[in-house]
């Protein structure tokens, strides 16, 4: 269990908005009541990177179409708009989890933004040798949600430091999500989780923005490719370079 979510062994103080959560093993962290006060009053452009597979089974073995895709916005007094969206693609002759993390990280370097969120937890990633971009966000939704204990009402985000990264949890309405950033300017940050988490779209709901467009993204073009790919390998596919050249004529149609 992270060290700061043992509620029933802490001792609370209030300071207004903020509650300092001290453990039983005398480190702290703070909980923020985030308000309509945390509006965003900065103009910043921003990018949310995703990436999504497609694998098919040949005779040489797995077959993986990979995709990655950057959804870039503008953030100007706390209105989000669409600038422009960036997909790269790739092929291997293999499983794709690892080929699809690199390529979302090669996005990520690439990128010119003020601000970029991933569905990427930075402090595992970067272990295994990935370069986590300056004034990023990691946001994800795959974690144990039974383990945070904390009751207060929502909207608030948990603020704790572990070695490069700020970590912590934030719940906006009924879902609790998991964050790790490098950005060392926690107002902003307060401002972007709330801000960027208000679409009331169910889907999405309490989540950000950003990366749920991005998701979408890179699903839409996997999903069109898979299409046609899975209809063509019933028939044709059996080795590696078959698969290539499946894949280069359907990015003609695409």
């Amino acid at each position: 269990m992270p060290r700061f979510l043992n509620l029933l062994a802490s001792k609370a103080l209030i300071f207004g908005n903020k509650t300092s959560v001290i453990n039983e093993r005398g480190v702290s962290s703070t909980i923020i009541r985030l308000t309509s006060s945390n509006k965003c009053a900065f103009n910043l452009k921003i990018s949310a990177i995703d990436g999504s597979l497609h694998e098919i089974n040949s005779d040489e073995g797995t077959i993986s179409f990979v995709i990655a895709g950057a959804v870039n916005f503008t953030l100007n007094q706390g209105r989000l708009n669409y600038l422009s969206s960036i997909i790269e693609t790739r092929i291997c002759n293999s499983k794709g989890e690892e080929i699809m993390r690199e390529l979302e990280y090669k996005l990520a370097n690439e990128i010119n933004a003020d601000i970029i969120f991933m569905d990427r937890k930075f402090s595992m990633d970067k272990k295994i040798g990935m370069k986590i971009p300056k004034n990023s966000i990691g946001i994800v939704k795959d974690f144990n949600r039974e383990e945070v204990s904390i009751t207060e009402d929502p909207p608030w985000i948990t603020i704790n430091k572990e070695e490069d990264f700020y970590t912590g949890y934030y719940k906006i309405t009924s879902w609790v999500f998991r964050y790790e950033t490098n950005l060392d300017n926690l107002e902003l940050l307060q401002c972007l989780i709330y801000n960027l988490s208000q679409e009331p779209i169910p889907e999405a709901l309490g989540y950000n923005y950003p990366l749920f467009l991005a998701d979408k993204l890179v699903k839409y073009y996997r999903d069109k490719y898979a299409k046609v790919l899975d209809f063509t390998s019933n028939k044709e596919l059996s080795r590696y370079r078959d698969f290539r050249r499946i894949v280069e004529h359907v990015r003609r149609f695409v």
